[in-house]
């Protein structure tokens, strides 16, 4: 086999500023000027702004690692890559040809393979979740030690055990399901089987990024052209609309949102199950998605829905309703929510009526005498909370 060992290369020099790049190799420039940046010398949005200029002069040379680093970088204002995803990057880049492959694609599912390498092979979580090459890694004795030494920094190790087997970079990149599907039924089946094992697993960012790895994969999955796509977005978001994790209720949400329109009983399903979920992973909020469905009941039908969920939805819910769908409806609708609004500021319950509050203060042009509805409310925990907002004395 041939020697794949990596060699820390000697930091190359820059002639002038940090982007005037003058590439020794054709990886030199990325994976000096992506140094620079985990040793703190290049901010983020110059990194992304020098690697896509880098790339428009076209001086970059084609890769999996390089397109990875260049999603991470963007030419404009981003959140901070995680670190050490793009340490991992930088050796698959250095790594040529099947291995670099593997470390790139390894790299993109790191969180969840930190998140199951503590699993039993056996595991139906793992087995379920995993591309073929990864189970076949951690089946192993070497591979899950080869593993383990990647996720502490070490990746030489891996590189020497993709030198001892027999498999390619297809079995570290396809997808979740390797198994092709038939019909609708097997596709409830599978996506259920998804669900479950995505729920075994904690919350957080593995359980977000596998989610939406899947979901985004069984989307597209080819059922024939005789299967409308209509019919598969219902059979994946009502499957996972029996689920209980909030990231698997956001994607619901998404997925029935395609064909909820002209199913008045679908729609009311996905808001009774939904709004009375104000619980976020990574930022992913069932309440959030299912709002602005109420949008599609009208005045009359969004009120009546509202009530008749008012006991179920806790002060998160309306927070959500009152960020997506409430303040807008208000301030495009106010004469159609007037009374409404009126009567939520004299009634018991202090989260509707701060969240028509809060929505109202919000409005563009709000009603001379609206706010003392609310800091003037008969009810004494109405009146309280609202004056509190406004940081008057109860």
């Amino acid at each position: 086999m041939p020697e794949r060992r990596l060699r820390k290369q000697s930091p190359l020099p820059f002639s002038g500023v940090l982007g005037d790049l003058s590439p020794m190799t054709p990886t030199a420039p990325l994976s000096a000027l992506i140094e620079a940046w985990l040793a703190g010398d290049v901010t983020t949005l110059e990194t992304g702004r020098r690697i896509d200029r880098q790339h428009r002069q076209g001086d970059d040379v084609p890769s999996l690692a390089r397109d990875a680093l260049t999603l991470l970088f963007p030419p404009f204002p981003g959140g901070e890559p995680d670190r050490a995803i793009v340490h991992l990057l930088v050796c698959a880049l250095e790594t040529p040809g099947f291995a670099g492959d593997v470390l790139t694609a390894v790299a993109s599912r790191r969180a969840l393979l930190e998140a199951v390498i503590t699993l039993e092979p056996s595991d139906a979580v793992a087995d379920i979740i995993l591309r073929p090459g990864e189970r076949v890694m951690l089946g192993t004795a070497g591979g899950r030690q080869a593993l383990t030494d990647l996720l502490a920094g070490d990746p030489q190790p891996l590189i020497d055990w993709l030198d001892r087997t027999v498999l390619d970079a297809d079995a570290f990149a396809s997808t979740t399901n390797d198994v092709p599907l038939h019909d609708l039924n097997n596709l409830r089946d599978l996506i259920n089987r998804l669900s479950q094992a995505t729920e075994a697993l904690s919350p957080g960012c593995a359980r977000v990024m596998v989610a939406d790895e899947w979901v985004a994969e069984t989307t597209v999955a080819a059922l024939g052209d005789d299967v409308p796509f209509a019919d598969v977005a219902r059979a994946i978001g009502e499957t996972l609309l029996e689920q209980t994790a909030p990231i698997l209720l956001w994607h619901a949400t998404h997925e029935l949102a395609l064909v909820a329109e002209d199913d008045p009983e679908l729609r009311n399903a996905v808001l009774r199950r939904c709004l009375v979920i104000a619980d976020c992973e990574a930022g992913r909020c069932p309440a959030e998605a299912a709002a602005p469905l109420l949008a599609e009941l009208g005045t009359r039908g969004a009120i009546r829905t509202l009530d008749a969920l008012a006991p179920d939805l806790t002060s998160g819910s309306w927070r959500a309703i009152n960020k997506k769908y409430l303040r807008r409806e208000l301030a495009d609708h106010w004469h159609d929510w007037r009374d409404e609004v009126q009567r939520w500021a004299a009634s018991g319950n202090p989260n509707r009526a701060l969240a028509a509050f809060d929505a109202l203060l919000r409005a563009p042009a709000p009603e001379t005498g609206a706010i003392a509805w609310f800091v003037d409310s008969s009810d004494p925990d109405i009146r309280a909370t609202c004056r509190s907002r406004l940081g008057l004395e109860a």
